[in-house]
C-alpha cells in the first residue's frame, strides 16, 4: 500500500515533506475555511449512515442498491439527486472496486453541444440540496444567474468521504485506507470521471476541442473547493477549460502564508463591524482565562461558564486544559461568524458577538458565557451543530458538541479554525493531518490569546488520533501539484475572487499572475460571498454587484478566447 498520501503520477512523499522539527517553528505560517468554511449539516447524513452501517456490510457501489437512501425528490417531485455507481473506489492503484458517488444536475439552461458545463466543487462537508435552489445547487449565481447567461448545464458532485454515501460502506474505514483514498488527488478524479459522463449525455464532444459539439468545463468552488478548482487547470488542463475559485487559500496549502494573518484577519473584520469590539475581546478574553486557571476545579470553572459538566470531554480533566479549549472555541466561532458577515449589517452573528464582549456591565466570565449562549441561540449554528439546543429547558452549553467522530477526540483540532463535529469533522480533521496541512497561529495583534501553531504540535496531535503511522506532510501536495508558482506551472484561465473581510483572502491570490490568472477583490465581501447559498440579492454591497458582472464578463471572454486558440490549435 502507498504511503504518498493519494500521489498522482507514481509520486510519492519524500522523508523531505515533513520538515524537522528544529525547523518546524521558524518555516512561513498561514490560515484556514470551509469550509467553506460554514460547517455542514449532518443530522439527516448521520441518521441515513447508520442505516447503512446497520443493513450493508459491502464496499462497492452495490451496497447503495436497495439499502441506501433514494434519491431525494424536491417539493415539486423532481428528482434532486444522483447517484455515479461506478465511481472507482481507488483511481490510482488499478483496483476495479466501485462505490456511489452522490451528485446533482440541472440541464435546465443548456442549449445543447457546444455550450459550457459549470462543475460545482463539492467540499469538506455533506452535499445536501439548497432549498434556495431549484435543482439544489450550491450556489444560485452559477445555477441561476451564469447558466442561462452561456446557456450552460451544471453539475454539483459531493466529494468523497462527506456525507452519508462513502468509498467504504457498512464499516468505519482504516487509517491505511485513508491515507490512500481521502485525498484532494482522489476527490479531483471522482469529479472529472462524473464531468465526462456528464458530457457524453449531453452528447458534447470529450476531447476534440475544435468540434462545434465541444462542451468547456468551468470549475467552480469557494474556500477548500476553489483550491480543487485551481488545481482542476493544473492537474487536468486537458478536460477543465476554465476555473473560478472564490476564497481559495493556494498560499495556505503551499506553507507560504504568514500564520497570524488568519485571526488577524478576523480582529479586523471585528472591529470595523463593531468599533471597539478588538479590545474589548481581548481584554475579556485575558481576564476569563486567568480566572479560569485560578478555579480549584474544572467543575467549578464550567459552572461559571454555564457549561454542561455532565458531557465535559473526558480528556478535559484540569482547569489548564480547558481555559486553553475554552479560548479556541470562541476563536474559531468567532472566525465562523466572520466567514458569514456579509452584507454587513448589525443583525449579522459577528456583530452580536462583538455586542457580547462590548458589554460594559457584564463580567470577563460572564462575556464568555454570554458569548457560549449566543451560539446556542443562533439558528444557523444550531443547522451546524444540531446538538447545540439540547432540551428545551437546559441553560447549559455542551463543549462536546465541537468534538469530531473517531478516537481520541480534541476540541482543538489538526485545523485551529475548527474542524466542526461528527463524521464530517473526523474527515477534514484527517485531511489537515496528511498533506492538507493549514499554519494557523494567533498572533498579539489578533483579539484572541497569543498561540504558537508548530508542527510539532501537529504531530503529536494527529498520531494521539490516528496512530504513529501518520505524519503530516505540508510539503507533499504542493511537491506533487506545483501551485507555489502558476506560471511556472503553465496554468492560464483560473479567476479568483476574494472577499477582503474574509480570513482565508490573506491565503489567497489578490492581484493578478497573468493575463489570463486574475484576481477580483471586493472590500466588503466575506467568505466566498459571490458565491453564496442565496445568490445575488436586493442588499448587495456595490462592490459584489459589480463583481457578479466582472465575472461574467471574465467568463465570456475567456470562453470566446479558448474557442479560438482551440481552433488555431486543432487546424
Amino acid at each position: 500500500m502507498t504511503t504518498g498520501y493519494g500521489a498522482i503520477d507514481g509520486y510519492q512523499a519524500e522523508e523531505s515533506d515533513h520538515p524537522p522539527s528544529t525547523q518546524n517553528d521558524s518555516l512561513p505560517s498561514t490560515i484556514r475555511d470551509l469550509l467553506s468554511r460554514t460547517w455542514v449539516r449532518i443530522a439527516a447524513a448521520v441518521s441515513l449512515a447508520l442505516i447503512i452501517v446497520t443493513l450493508s456490510s459491502r464496499h462497492s457501489s452495490a451496497a447503495r442498491g436497495p439499502w441506501g437512501p433514494s434519491p431525494q425528490p424536491d417539493s415539486d417531485g423532481e428528482q434532486l439527486e444522483f447517484f455515479y455507481d461506478d465511481q472507482l473506489v481507488n483511481h490510482f492503484n488499478g483496483d476495479t472496486s466501485t462505490w456511489s458517488n452522490r451528485y446533482y444536475k440541472s440541464k435546465e439552461f443548456h442549449e445543447g453541444p457546444g455550450h459550457p458545463i459549470f462543475l460545482i466543487i463539492g467540499g469538506e462537508g455533506t452535499l445536501d440540496p439548497n432549498p434556495n435552489d431549484p435543482h439544489g445547487m450550491l450556489y444560485p449565481f452559477v445555477s441561476q444567474h451564469l447558466a442561462p447567461h452561456f446557456g450552460a448545464a451544471v453539475i454539483m458532485v459531493e466529494h468523497r468521504f462527506y456525507g452519508p454515501y462513502q468509498p467504504i460502506m457498512g464499516r468505519e474505514a482504516t487509517v491505511s485506507e485513508l491515507i490512500e483514498l481521502l485525498t484532494p488527488q482522489q476527490a479531483m478524479a471522482d469529479m472529472i470521471q462524473l464531468a465526462k459522463v456528464f458530457k457524453d449525455e449531453l452528447n458534447c464532444a470529450q476531447y476534440d476541442r475544435s468540434s462545434e459539439k465541444y462542451c468547456p468545463v468551468i470549475t467552480v468552488g469557494g474556500s477548500y473547493p476553489g483550491f480543487l478548482s485551481a488545481m482542476f487547470r493544473l492537474v487536468y488542463p486537458d478536460i477543465v477549460d476554465i476555473s473560478y475559485a472564490s476564497s481559495a487559500p493556494l498560499k495556505l496549502y503551499d506553507q507560504s502564508a504568514n500564520q497570524n494573518v488568519y485571526y488577524d484577519i478576523v480582529t479586523k473584520a471585528a472591529d470595523k463591524l463593531s468599533p471597539g469590539c478588538a479590545d474589548a475581546t481581548r481584554t475579556a478574553l485575558d481576564e476569563a482565562k486567568e480566572l479560569i486557571n485560578e478555579m480549584s476545579s474544572v467543575k467549578e470553572a464550567m459552572k461559571g461558564l454555564k457549561m454542561c459538566f455532565k458531557t465535559v470531554p473526558e480528556y478535559i480533566t484540569d482547569v489548564e486544559t480547558l481555559s486553553t479549549d475554552v479560548m479556541m472555541a470562541v476563536g474559531f466561532s468567532f472566525a465562523n461568524y466572520d466567514m458569514g458577515a456579509y452584507p454587513p449589517g448589525e443583525d449579522l452573528g459577528l456583530y452580536k458577538a462583538c455586542q457580547v464582549f462590548q458589554d460594559e456591565d457584564a463580567t470577563s466570565m460572564e462575556k464568555v458565557a454570554n458569548f457560549f449562549q449566543l451560539l446556542k441561540e443562533d439558528p444557523e449554528e444550531e443547522e451546524d451543530y444540531p446538538d447545540l439546543a439540547g432540551d428545551e429547558d437546559k441553560n447549559c452549553f455542551d463543549l462536546s458538541i465541537f468534538l469530531p467522530d473517531g478516537d481520541n477526540p480534541r476540541i482543538q483540532t489538526s485545523d485551529w479554525s475548527g474542524s466542526g463535529g461528527g463524521n464530517d469533522g473526523r474527515s477534514w480533521d484527517f485531511q489537515l493531518c496528511t498533506t492538507l496541512v493549514d499554519q494557523i497561529g494567533f498572533s498579539e495583534e489578533s483579539m484572541f490569546p497569543t498561540r504558537l501553531w508548530t508542527y510539532a504540535d501537529l504531530t503529536e496531535y494527529c498520531q494521539l488520533r490516528y496512530g504513529e503511522a501518520i505524519i503530516p506532510q505540508p510539503l507533499a501536495l504542493v511537491r506533487n501539484l506545483g501551485f507555489d508558482d502558476l506560471v511556472k506551472k503553465g496554468a492560464s484561465y483560473i479567476l479568483f475572487t476574494n472577499g477582503m473581510q474574509d480570513m482565508w483572502s490573506g491565503g489567497s491570490y489578490l492581484e493578478d499572475v497573468s493575463d489570463t490568472i486574475v484576481a477580483l477583490n471586493f472590500e466588503n465581501g466575506a467568505h466566498h460571498s459571490d458565491l453564496n447559498h442565496v445568490g445575488p440579492m436586493d442588499n448587495d454591497t456595490e462592490d459584489i454587484r459589480e463583481g457578479y458582472v466582472q465575472i461574467t464578463d471574465i467568463l465570456e471572454k475567456w470562453l470566446g478566447d479558448i474557442k479560438v486558440e482551440y481552433k488555431q490549435e486543432y487546424k
